[in-house]
């Protein structure tokens, strides 16, 4: 009770909120401003930075990016995108985070050529794994190597696999960040209640289910919201692979921004931006909130 005392005492001191000043200071400067200014300036038309240049636009940038024939197109794309994408970092990020949390001989080296691929640049990759996706790059070569030509594809240029093979690419680099999510989470569990489980003949399974899942369900929940987030604010990985070809097969509403701001036309993009924040406030939020209600008190 002292302690408690004592530590609400250390957060009334003026002292704390000076420590917490420069982060916030560096945040409102990077973040707040930005956002704000965005949202402003997607209420003019802005062809170019001179005052002179700038009219008010009221909700016409909106209209416009709502009327876009390709607006439907981008949020097929980047649902799907999104959907396929949690689903696979979800899964394969918990059974790497299940199979090195285990104590055996490598496990830490595993663990960190698991995580490597999300500190790689997404363009850099989204260029390797185009080379290797071509039509006669190294994986339609290694598949007619051993003799699985029924299974080479145009990866990247045929519209119906061209989304499942950008959403690949996304799965590949951040199931490593997923797991280290769930290990924290796994390592967090007390090892009595696996004790009081085996004592009680469960099986592997039966812990699983029992035991693992329901107690790391707040793991969980970041898990699946940031990789939701990543999915619908996808932008970099399609450009560096695609550039939301062929045709419009895997345009995403990222890309939509960046053909209004390629394009001159600031005040659209930012609207496009803003739709953009909606709508993943729209998604992020219930579902964080679902998850949430699921969790369990230890």
């Amino acid at each position: 009770m002292g302690q408690t005392k004592k530590l609400r005492g250390h957060l009334k001191s003026p002292y704390a909120y000076y420590l917490m000043l420069p982060a916030l200071l560096v945040y409102a400067l990077l973040f707040v401003l930005p956002a704000l200014s965005g949202l402003l300036l997607s209420f003019f038309n802005v062809k170019s930075f001179k005052l002179s240049t700038i009219t008010f636009a009221g909700l016409e940038n909106y209209a416009t990016v709502l009327r876009n024939p390709y607006f439907s197109i981008a949020i097929k794309n980047t649902l799907l995108f999104a959907a396929v994408t949690t689903l696979g970092k979800v899964i394969f990020g918990m059974a790497l985070a299940l199979l090195v949390n285990q104590r055996f001989h490598g496990v830490n080296y595993m663990r960190t050529v698991f995580f490597l691929p999300a500190v790689l640049n997404n363009v850099a990759v989204g260029l390797v794994f185009r080379s290797m996706m071509h039509p006669s790059g190294l994986i339609n070569q290694t598949l007619s190597a051993m003799g699985l030509d029924m299974l080479m594809h145009n990866w990247l240029t045929d519209a119906k696999i061209a989304i499942f093979s950008c959403a690949f690419v996304e799965i590949w680099k951040w199931t490593g960040y997923t797991m280290v999510i769930f290990l924290a989470g796994l390592q967090s569990i007390d090892k009595t209640y696996y004790e009081a489980a085996q004592l009680d003949g469960a099986t592997y399974w039966q812990q699983l289910r029992s035991v693992t899942i329901p107690l790391i369900m707040p793991a969980l929940n970041n898990a699946v919201v940031i990789s939701v987030v990543g999915g619908l604010k996808v932008f970099d990985i399609i450009q560096s692979l695609t550039n939301g070809g062929p045709g419009n097969a895997t345009s995403v509403f990222g890309t939509l921004i960046y053909s209004s701001f390629s394009s001159g036309s600031y005040g659209r993009g930012c609207a496009a931006s803003m739709i953009l924040t909606f709508f993943v406030l729209l998604i992020a939020l219930p579902t964080n909130r679902f998850i949430s209600r699921k969790e369990v008190e230890v």
